[in-house]
């Protein structure tokens, strides 16, 4: 995305919130929100008519919800970055999330804050999920068991310490700064694991350690 304006669409059913969102939004010189919708269909009419980076997307909108307009979006645009907003912590509508691609979830209550975060997250191709969001998953993480213990026997040590750390939520940098190591290092690691896990796909390493970590 360079130095040119991050362009942005923003979907949300609520006027205040949208209209809120639109106010933290433009305090930032390098967004520029090019279009905005009040239901699901506006948005995926929207997203596909404009050249767009980011599409800001509430999960509970009216004609398709955030998840169907993702999918929309990316089936025809795979570049566009996804941001979830949400007002609910659920795990099952987050692994869908993943499934689809999106890079970014946001939680509605902390949105103010984390907004501009993810933005910045997604337009560099790395995930953001909400703190809150992530202490929610964090409690609710299944143990590991059964065939996936056989899998993870095939990572080294190294290997199965940076699949602990992607459950943690740890982006690639954060990785290389604990394991003292660079970040190329790490993502060659991080493809050699979802290799040897038979993991293919946009967020499966992710997803996968999510659901079978337990840390």
């Amino acid at each position: 995305m360079n130095n040119e304006k991050i362009k942005i669409l923003i979907a949300d059913d609520h006027p205040i919130f949208l209209k809120g969102l639109q106010e933290v939004l433009e305090e930032e010189p390098h967004i520029q929100i090019v279009c905005k919708a009040n239901n699901g269909i506006d948005a995926i009419n929207g997203a596909l008519d404009r050249a767009l980076d980011i599409a800001i997307l509430d999960i509970d909108m009216p004609g398709a919800n955030g998840l169907q307009v993702a999918e929309q979006i990316l089936a025809n645009k795979s570049d566009v970055a996804i941001i979830l907003l949400t007002m609910h912590k659920a795990k099952d509508a987050f692994l869908k999330a993943l499934e689809i691609g999106v890079s970014g979830y946001v939680l509605k209550e902390n949105a103010v804050v984390d907004i501009i975060n993810a933005i910045g997250a997604v337009s560099k191709h790395q995930s953001y999920i909400s703190p809150e969001m992530s202490s929610f998953l964090l409690q609710q993480r299944n143990k590991l068991k059964g065939d996936d213990d056989n899998k993870l026997e095939l990572l080294t040590s190294s290997e199965k310490r940076i699949v602990q750390l992607i459950a943690q939520y740890k982006s690639t940098k954060d990785i290389a700064e604990e394991l003292f190591i660079s970040e190329k290092t790490v993502s060659n690691h991080r493809m050699n694991i979802a290799k040897k896990l038979n993991l293919s796909g946009k967020n499966s390493l992710l997803r996968f350690a999510i659901e079978k970590i337990n840390v």
